[in-house]
């Protein structure tokens, strides 16, 4: 699982350290031909046998070779192999595959990075997500808009040049890409709105700041007689785990637990969600299942196993729980998520999640030494639903609702209220 701390996602898109990111083509950073060469190869043969999804996408893996190993000449060092090799990636259109530390005017990390989701429908581009009083949503952007032009160019004809895959299925990730942007970038989306057409800036660079702003690990609090508790994109940290213990000693007397998942769009590790996950059963209990591909592939013989959770800390809360979910819930909030439906504690509202394929593995090139992390293994609900597939129980379209106040934050409210009524 991803278990990247947003500092350290970030600093490797040159977003910590200035100074660092500018300093692209010293010595230190050159690479010999024969570096690159081996490098690339090692690259291509580990996407081959230990891509998981690689089967899943149309693309054509000698496409995707012959992308990588195009003009390979010309590269002469770590940051321009880093550049080359996450275009590539594109033909897989997987924000869960990555090389850093990226080039500093290359798109920022999805979903981490992103202010706003929006997908291709029926010809158009519509805004399906604002996270309620983030960035994007102060700055004027709502659900259901319709972007037309980004930056001048229309919609379709700035998706299609974008487009590395050239697949019509791509087109809503490669919206997401363009939205999501590149640093200190300030995109103009004229938009169609309420039978308005307006032109609206997106500030990324606001957007990023939010991102990387110092938070405690977790918000609590109580509304009524329901707990709330928030990880602030935390799930990367053992610290949560402790700080998650505390905030359920002080909310151990409420009459339901609502879990909040919405802002945990960077993953994390299977430590801290199982922590999170033991404190609501009683008993072991299977949370998602495995697939390690790579092993069929080189052997002929499948691999598959369930990962258990255990019962842990002073009490178990047994009362009602409910996870809140959306397109920021990446990776481990994903596997979180699941595990809690999956074993019957959890009520889950909200949207599709981050939709983040499998569990990563972190890999070093030999001698550029770039790390590059592409998912290894499937990750289903102890269903058998492929994670990515996961709905949840009640889905919350945010157009459909006041967007003045959280809509799917009220919408649990309302729903616990009608169904565990005293």
């Amino acid at each position: 699982m991803r278990s990247l701390l947003v500092a350290t996602l970030l600093a490797a898109c040159g977003m910590s350290n200035a100074s660092a990111a500018t300093k692209t083509d010293d010595k230190q950073n050159l690479l010999t031909p024969t570096q690159i060469q081996q490098d690339l190869q090692s690259f291509i043969d580990y996407v081959r046998l230990g891509y998981a999804y690689r089967d899943d996408k149309p693309t054509n893996f000698a496409t995707f070779e012959q992308c990588v190993r195009h003009q390979s000449v010309a590269i002469k060092s770590k940051l321009q192999l880093s550049g080359r090799l996450n275009y590539c990636l594109e033909h897989w259109f997987d924000h869960h595959a990555d090389v850093t530390p990226r080039p500093k005017d290359y798109y920022l990390p999805m979903p981490t990075a992103t202010g706003l989701w929006a997908e291709w429908r029926d010809g158009q581009a519509i805004i399906t997500a604002v996270p309620f009083a983030e960035s994007a949503y102060q700055q004027g952007f709502r659900a259901g808009m319709q972007i037309l032009r980004v930056d001048g160019t229309p919609i379709e004809q700035a998706i299609e040049q974008a487009n590395t895959s050239g697949f019509d299925t791509a087109k809503s990730w490669v919206l997401n890409r363009l939205l999501t942007g590149k640093r200190k970038q300030t995109l103009s989306l004229e938009v169609r709105w309420q039978h308005k057409t307006e032109i609206k800036l997106l500030d990324i660079e606001a957007i990023v700041q939010d991102v990387i702003a110092e938070k405690p690990l977790l918000t609590q609090k109580r509304i009524g007689t329901i707990g709330y508790i928030r990880p602030e994109n935390s799930l990367g940290n053992n610290a949560l785990i402790g700080a998650f213990d505390l905030a359920m000693e002080q909310l151990k007397d409420t009459q339901a637990m609502i879990l909040d998942l919405r802002h945990t769009p960077s993953g994390g590790n299977t430590e801290v969600a199982r922590g999170i996950m033991s404190r609501f059963i009683k008993s072991r209990q299977a949370y998602q299942t495995h697939e390690l591909v790579s092993i069929e592939r080189e052997f002929g013989v499948k691999r598959a196993w369930q990962e258990f959770v255990f019962p842990r800390g002073d009490f178990q809360y047994d009362k009602p729980l409910i996870v809140l979910c959306n397109k920021w819930t990446g990776s481990m909030g994903e596997g979180l998520t699941i595990g809690l439906h999956g074993m019957g504690r959890a009520t889950v509202i909200g949207t599709q999640m981050s939709q983040l394929l499998g569990a990563i593995y972190s890999e070093t090139l030999p001698h550029s030494q770039l790390s590059y992390m592409l998912p290894r293994e499937k990750l289903y609900h102890i269903n058998g639903t492929p994670r990515e597939a996961f709905m949840p129980d009640i889905v919350v379209k945010q157009q459909q609702h006041n967007q003045e106040q959280d809509a799917t934050l009220q919408t649990a409210l309302d729903w616990h209220n009608k169904n565990h009524a005293d």
